[in-house]
């Protein structure tokens, strides 16, 4: 092993064997009806959202803004209000379900001008806040296949607004009738979502999660910011046809389901899909190649794309884990700071080195590609070496804090905080590699720990440490 801590093409070998050694336990059958109405809110909400541009005729300005850029802020400053102030008082989303409703109507009802543009943007702001509600379901009351399959599903509409888009589908029933069914449906489930079904959030019964969990935002900060490059680099080219954009990302939505539920591999085999193809699309796309070549390109980045959507929206699901209503606030900002990050960077780009976009859209997408590669060992021995990863593998997400193992702080006087929290972890079976991993340390100072921990209890093995505390391992 400690000739694999110094060569990273023996941590990457030995990342790809646990990869491909892992199983999955998901299956349709773990979706509960009785839980529709929890795990379709967040999906109607992002599917009203990426349909934000069908909204507006182009060239449509609010302030002499971008309509759509201005509707997707109000829905970004709602999200934010109701997750650092209002999370803790689901009866407000009901209110902002009627506030869309209001807001809906009137965009049909009004004739075009800045009153019409603006009862849309009230609209994007009241499904903004219901939004931060909806992830809290989502992350907090779903299991594993609930969360995919919701996934599953907005992925699918996002591709198939696109090729619609593209194709010059946008008619009454799709600007219209289409959000107006799910405005519907969203306020079915508003009013039939019972709090009592959530799970205890509180200081008293969260746990605080591993520094190393912390590693997985890198995921929604390469998508984002492959995603947002990605779509301005689909707008500069013109050859080739944009709507197999679209079509990618519902192939990815049919590969993902194989992947998943037929192969039984893990969620992160999405990430590696998504770097892949990504690159590959984004680097044809930005060649000078012929018409065929960029409809390929924009075809593969689509597949990524939609690799990228689901692997994102899933993995938040660790959170759940914890039940920590911090680490869930902290998460939530951090992902959409990074969204906000790459769409002004993308936005400094285009006004200030408009011909550059392809080429920095392609060194992104290498640059994510090579450091998911040479962080191989910090990805083996904080993610794939920790005990939550297998979590992913299961049909749900297993709350840290039923496994908490009581230690006795009367009888410990001579041990450091640290050294019982090293305890802590030793009597629920963890090894020392998992320890550290929760830690955010080195394995070698975990073996530390556990070496001065021994002498101080007078014990010398595993076994005597568990016969000492009277616990058996989990």
């Amino acid at each position: 092993m400690a000739a694999a801590t110094t060569n990273p093409r023996r941590w990457m070998s030995a990342s790809l064997r646990m990869l491909w050694r892992t199983r999955d336990e998901l299956s349709h059958t773990q979706i509960r009806l009785s839980h529709v109405p929890f795990f379709l809110p967040l999906t109607i909400i992002l599917i009203l959202l990426d349909q934000r541009n069908t909204y507006f005729s182009p060239g449509v300005s609010f302030l002499g803004a971008d309509a759509s850029l201005v509707a997707y802020a109000a829905y970004v400053i709602a999200t934010l209000t109701v997750l650092l102030f209002f999370l803790k008082r689901p009866p407000i989303m009901r209110t902002l379900t009627m506030v869309a409703i209001f807001g809906f109507l009137a965009w049909v009802a009004l004739p075009a001008g800045d009153i019409r543009t603006t009862a849309m943007l009230v609209f994007q702001f009241a499904i903004g806040g219901c939004a931060a509600y909806a992830t809290y379901v989502h992350v907090f009351v779903l299991n594993n296949a609930e969360r995919l399959l919701s996934i599953f599903l907005v992925t699918a509409n996002y591709g198939t607004f696109i090729f619609l888009q593209q194709t010059g589908v946008s008619n009454v029933f799709l600007t219209t009738i289409v959000p107006g069914i799910l405005i519907l449906a969203l306020t079915f489930c508003v009013f039939t979502l019972k709090p009592e079904i959530y799970p205890d959030t509180s200081a008293k019964a969260s746990v605080t999660p591993p520094k190393g969990v912390y590693l997985s935002l890198l995921c929604p900060f390469a998508f984002f910011t492959i995603n947002v490059f990605g779509e301005e680099l689909i707008k500069h080219v013109q050859t080739g046809s944009s709507a197999m954009r679209g079509v990618g990302a519902v192939v990815a939505v049919f590969l993902a389901i194989v992947v998943q539920f037929v192969l039984r591999r893990s969620v992160w085999y999405m990430l590696n899909l998504f770097l892949l193809f990504t690159l590959i699309g984004v680097a044809l796309l930005a060649l000078p190649l012929q018409a065929d070549f960029h409809t390929l390109g924009k075809f593969l980045f689509g597949i990524g794309d939609g690799f990228g959507y689901i692997m994102t929206f899933y993995i938040i699901g660790i959170i759940k884990k914890y039940r920590n209503d911090r680490f869930f606030k902290t998460i939530t900002v951090a992902t959409m700071g990074e969204l906000l990050f790459a769409t002004v960077l993308t936005t400094l780009i285009n006004a200030l080195w408009p011909g550059a976009l392809p080429t920095v859209t392609v060194v992104f997408a290498f640059a994510f590609l090579f450091s998911f590669t040479m962080l191989s060992p910090v990805f083996q021995r904080h993610i794939f070496d920790s005990d939550w990863i297998g979590d992913f593998n299961k049909p749900d997400m297993a709350y840290e804090g039923d496994r908490s193992a009581p230690v006795p702080e009367d009888d410990l006087p001579g041990l450091s905080p640290r050294e019982k929290e090293v305890l802590a972890y030793l009597l629920r079976g963890l090894t020392v590699r998992q320890i550290a991993g929760r830690l955010g340390v080195a394995e070698s100072t975990a073996k530390g720990y556990c070496k001065t921990l021994y002498p101080k209890l007078g014990v010398h093995s595993r076994v005597e440490l568990f016969a000492r505390f009277g616990a058996t391992k989990a």
